[in-house]
């Protein structure tokens, strides 16, 4: 469960949020959309806990949290890691030794067969595509079975197949009632979202409300 009451948040010369009030709860697919500098990234940081708010508050309830972003961070041609590599690392944090077992191992299989990453898991990862990175980073953040993914438009750079494969998987996590909030600048990535909201001049206003007033957002 993610709640914000009365929440306001704001950096110099800008508004970010006013006055807002937002529920999530657990299991839920939750989209969205806005402007470019409207305030979507500052809003997921804050459900994250990365940022504290100016007033009101935030309750979050006790979750393991995977949070994708927009971009990759492994695109340097001296990263030495291959995709196999990269995706275990995502079980780091919920170990309290170094080494990796037997489950770990087919953990980590499974989680590549899904992403389609399989034959590709000796590949060193500075050797793909920014797609195919991209899938390396979410099957790195999927890895650990979290209850609460959070995406920040991870489809940046991703050709239309992988695309699509990103769909399917989080399709599969909601069906699985894995939480979802994700960011997107495309209505039609959110059509099986449970609800979905605009964030537009320090408001978080219902999208769909906004669709039946015949509102149009020409940013969309």
């Amino acid at each position: 469960m993610i709640r914000f009451e009365d929440v306001s948040f704001s950096f110099p010369n800008q508004e970010v949020l006013d006055h807002v009030d937002f529920q999530m709860e657990d299991g839920e697919f939750v989209g969205i959309l806005g402007p470019n500098g409207g305030g979507k990234t500052t809003f997921l940081r804050l459900a994250l806990g990365l940022l504290k708010p100016q007033s009101g508050k935030i309750r979050i309830s006790d979750q393991r949290v995977s949070y994708i972003s927009q971009t990759t961070s492994t695109n340097d041609a001296s990263f030495p890691a291959t995709v196999q590599e990269v995706v275990a690392l995502g079980l780091i944090n919920q170990k309290i030794h170094p080494f990796f077992t037997k489950a770990d191992r087919q953990r980590v299989k499974e989680t590549l067969e899904k992403m389609n990453l399989y034959e590709l898991r000796n590949r060193l990862v500075s050797e793909l595509s920014g797609g195919q990175q991209q899938r390396v980073k979410i099957a790195k953040a999927l890895v650990n079975d979290p209850t609460l993914v959070v995406l920040d438009e991870p489809d940046a750079g991703m050709d239309d197949q992988s695309h699509e494969h990103l769909m399917e998987t989080i399709e599969m996590l909601h069906e699985a009632k894995t939480s979802i909030l994700f960011v997107s600048h495309h209505p039609h990535d959110l059509h099986h979202a449970d609800h979905i909201y605009f964030i537009e001049n320090g408001k978080i206003l219902s999208y769909e409300e906004e669709l039946e007033r015949g509102h149009h957002h020409a940013s969309l």
